[in-house]
């Protein structure tokens, strides 16, 4: 991150926190209330194929096979996070999600760090604000501490890129209104600092991974010849800043959500950074980016929960070349993905199916960016307690990518990769 942008952010947490610390915002009968949890992921990774996009790959999984394509075994520390909960008083409260992991590059960053205001309810109408960086409502599987899934180490490809590139820094409001068997939540927000997500989509593609990018990240970007600072085509380094202000303009996101007898939820949410794709500021270009997003979940017969979740979206860059009619990047997305998980005791089984693709319309024969794949996970999760859980995963990912051949990769690729976490919370 540049170090204007870089100290845009360090302000605007020293604003959050000066706010959360007010003494105004702390009732004179109840002090704040502090709640510090630590929450470790240890990983055990066995993949073939490909090399993973994080070792100067276009593989789809947080771990890949070596550079001949073998099997590769890995060990790591996958996060340690510290999780900080403060309720100042019944309706102030602050949270915090800073971590460690060996994808980022400092050794301690933040995840999320917002205030949340939610005013006593006079009526069957409940508001919420908030303020700060977080993700926007939209994985229906992360909902476990840290941001991590109860279903699968792995989330889907949605809500992996999600992970990755979609963190706003901004206001939140939103509204629920409720009956007897009826919830409609309306969510709107207004944002900076998500002027580069798309960046990953157009070059390397979907992925399969719980990467979670941080506030001062930068995630890597194969060596593709039609990218990096020599390139005579798109000068981007081999690199991308998800959390930067690139043009100084405000994107917004909106969603609608509906809960039927506390069981179905279906929604519908829709996102717009609204970046300038002529601006590059720092090394980073601006893309526009926007998108739909619809889920509908619920608990089935025989007590399974069923997840199904859909986005599609496009995203730009660059400036217009008269002769074509076209920006450099003019790439649409789309993935899905269905997900059944039953538990049983201590023990849950889960199983998901992903589809995804990219279609290129700017500059193929240069810089091709199409892209079609599946993939089918399999997890399996033991509870010892409260704190403890380990997880066994496989996943089959099966796609296609042109720009393989780019770097000496065969287009069509399947991978297999096994995984065991041991999550364990403090």
């Amino acid at each position: 991150m540049s170090p204007s942008n870089r100290r845009v952010v360090a302000r605007l947490f020293g604003l959050i926190g000066t706010l959360a610390f007010s003494p105004q915002l702390v009732a004179q009968d109840r002090g704040p209330i502090v709640d510090f949890e630590l929450f470790t992921d240890v990983r055990l990774g066995l993949a073939d194929g490909e090399q993973s996009w994080l070792d100067q790959g276009l593989g789809k999984g947080r771990f890949g096979g070596n550079a001949q394509g073998d099997t590769k075994v890995d060990f790591e520390i996958a996060e340690v996070a510290a999780l900080f909960n403060v309720e100042f008083n019944w309706e102030w409260s602050a949270f915090v999600h800073a971590k460690y992991d060996e994808t980022q590059d400092g050794p301690v960053d933040i995840v999320e760090a917002f205030v949340k205001y939610s005013p006593t309810p006079t009526s069957s109408t409940r508001y919420n604000f908030k303020a700060g960086l977080f993700f926007p409502h939209i994985s229906r599987e992360n909902i476990g501490v840290a941001w991590s899934s109860p279903y699968t180490i792995t989330p889907s490809a949605i809500n992996s890129w999600v992970g990755e590139e979609i963190r706003t820094l901004g206001l939140e409001a939103k509204a629920s209104f409720r009956d007897e068997t009826n919830q409609v939540d309306v969510t709107v927000g207004a944002f900076g600092f998500n002027d580069a997500s798309g960046t990953l989509l157009a070059f390397r593609g979907w992925a399969l991974n719980d990467v979670k990018a941080t506030a001062f990240t930068q995630l890597p970007l194969a060596p593709l010849p039609q990218i990096g600072l020599n390139s005579s085509f798109v000068a981007q380094p081999l690199w991308v800043e998800p959390v930067a202000e690139i043009d100084n303009t405000v994107g917004f996101y909106g969603a609608i959500d509906w809960t039927y007898d506390r069981n179905w939820k279906a929604g519908a949410f829709y996102y717009d950074n609204r970046a300038d794709p002529d601006v590059v500021k720092q090394q980073q270009y601006g893309w526009w980016t926007r998108f739909w997003n619809f889920y509908v979940e619920g608990d089935t017969v025989a007590d399974i929960h069923l997840i199904a979740q859909y986005m599609t979206g496009n995203t730009t860059m660059g400036r217009v070349v008269p002769a074509f009619g076209t920006r450099y990047i003019d790439v649409d997305f789309s993935s899905g993905f269905v997900l059944a998980s039953r538990k049983f005791g201590r023990q849950r089984l889960s199983a998901r199916f992903d589809w995804f693709d990219t279609t290129d319309h700017a500059f193929v024969q240069r810089d091709n960016n199409n892209e079609a794949g599946a993939a089918i996970t399999v997890a399996h999760s033991y509870e010892f307690n409260r704190k403890s859980t380990i997880i066994a995963e496989y996943m089959l990912v099966d796609s296609k990518r042109t720009a393989r051949r780019d770097i000496g990769v065969v287009p069509d690729q399947q991978q297999s990769i096994f995984q065991i976490a041991y999550r364990h919370r403090f």
